[in-house]
């Protein structure tokens, strides 16, 4: 293999730059498996040194592992941050072209014709340096449709015409017959078997006006955990009744791996338009609610047979690919198609 390295191009947040830095970890295992040397990976640092910290909790830092502060600046001028995302989307709009270009002068420039490969997750702009594959949890292309968006559809349409490949993962939005679909592309929850007090978990990222949550949890005498203080691999704990996050498709599919009920905040007009998308998922599905300032006690009636739905479509997946991993998953069909190239 002459070039020799895994460039990722990833969509703003947190989930997926770990995400798609662990498909590409697994992806260097699959080319080990067929006898390839595994690839040095470029990960463009976006969040600092915020996000080098969450890497290395996860694990997901090594001498594999290169970060890369400028090329994250270039995304991160199209990237949503806290602000209104009608705002966000006339900039991505406006600026998706010549960001691209940047990207991709930048990505020639530092690292000429050494870039192999390009992995993905819903990303936003175009590097148009190498075989692109694309792992997400559908198209976006769509969602813009649905929302009668035809500059912002016609640009996500042109991202994905690029890739070579895009796996869906399942269960998701949008996606299209003939999909190459695979499990949740997620982090695999495992067993917690620690001693704690029963409680709720609250993922607080992005999610404002919770106190009356917090208020009616103290008055049932329920502990609270949150991502804050503790990992959420805890969520799996038999004590953990529900997790509370805003409806990303990390969050839904962890608990739903995790059989843990999960419980949204109502859509708000001023977030990606995805968050709506999902929340109506999560109730169709029945594997958790969307939050209407019910008490705890309500809550946990109404989610009463939502673990039961998780276990339902986690065996559906286990019996359909054999595996709950989407990430693994798909990994072995990039590298397989990857390799018949070489």
């Amino acid at each position: 293999m002459s070039r020799k390295l895994i460039v990722t191009n990833f969509a703003y947040g947190t989930g997926p730059y770990l995400r798609t830095t662990e498909l590409a970890i697994a992806f260097n295992d699959e080319l080990e498996k067929a006898g390839y040397p595994r690839i040095d990976i470029i990960v463009p640092l976006v969040y600092g040194e915020n996000q080098r910290k969450i890497m290395t909790e996860e694990g997901l830092l090594s001498d594999e592992v290169i970060l890369d502060a400028e090329l994250g600046g270039i995304l991160e001028k199209v990237f949503y941050g806290n602000g209104n995302y009608v705002e966000y989307l006339k900039k991505w709009v406006a600026g998706f072209k010549e960001i691209s270009r940047e990207a991709q002068e930048y990505l020639l420039k530092k690292y000429g014709s050494e870039i192999a490969v390009e992995l993905n997750r819903s990303p936003r702009i175009l590097y148009g340096i190498a075989p692109a594959y694309s792992a997400s949890f559908g198209y976006f292309s769509r969602m813009f449709k649905e929302l009668g968006d035809r500059k912002a559809s016609g640009i996500a349409e042109c991202i994905e015409k690029e890739q070579r490949m895009i796996v869906v993962g399942y269960p998701g939005l949008f996606s299209k017959e003939g999909d190459y679909k695979v499990p949740p592309i997620s982090l695999i929850p495992q067993p917690n078997n620690e001693k704690i007090d029963k409680g709720i978990f609250i993922t607080k990222s992005g999610i404002p006006n919770l106190e009356r949550l917090y208020k009616s949890a103290a008055n049932f005498g329920i502990k609270i955990y949150s991502n804050s203080d503790y990992s959420p691999a805890l969520i799996t704990n038999k004590n953990i009744l529900l997790h509370f996050a805003r409806a990303g498709w990390a969050s839904i599919w962890f608990s739903m791996l995790a059989e843990k009920p999960l419980v949204v905040p109502e859509y708000d007009p001023a977030d990606d338009p995805e968050i709506y998308f999902n929340n109506k998922i999560i109730e169709k599905l029945g594997i958790g609610i969307v939050y209407h300032e019910e008490s705890l006690e309500e809550l946990l009636i109404k989610l009463d047979k939502s673990a039961d739905v998780c276990r339902t479509i986690n065996k559906e997946i286990l019996d359909r690919w054999g595996t709950l991993d989407g990430t693994q998953y798909a990994a072995k069909i990039f590298a397989k198609d990857f390799l018949k190239k070489l």
